[in-house]
C-alpha cells in the first residue's frame, strides 16, 4: 500500500496532519467539507498520484485552505 504524509491548513482552524493512504486522505477532504472540493483529482495527474505536491484553494479569500502532500517511501503499515 502507498501511503502519504499530509497536512491540510485552514486558516482559523487547527491543521490536520496525517500519514494515510489515499483513500483516507480523500475521505478527510470531505468530511472538512472544504469550499472547491470535488472528488480531489486535484491530487492526481495522468491518474497517477504525485509523489509530493501543494494545493492552494482561493489563497488570500476567507475560503483559504492548502493540502500539502508527499509520498512516504517503502511498503508502510499504517496504524490507528
Amino acid at each position: 500500500m502507498t501511503v502519504y504524509a499530509w497536512a491540510i491548513k485552514v486558516p482559523g482552524r487547527k491543521d490536520v496532519q496525517h500519514v494515510t493512504d489515499l483513500a483516507e486522505l480523500c475521505d478527510y477532504l470531505r468530511v472538512m467539507d472544504l469550499t472547491g472540493v470535488a472528488p480531489p483529482e486535484f491530487v492526481t495527474l495522468d491518474a497517477e498520484v504525485s509523489d509530493h505536491g501543494t494545493y492552494h484553494h482561493a489563497e488570500g479569500s476567507i475560503d483559504e485552505w492548502s493540502l500539502t502532500w508527499t509520498k512516504v517511501d517503502g511498503e508502510t503499515e499504517v496504524i490507528d
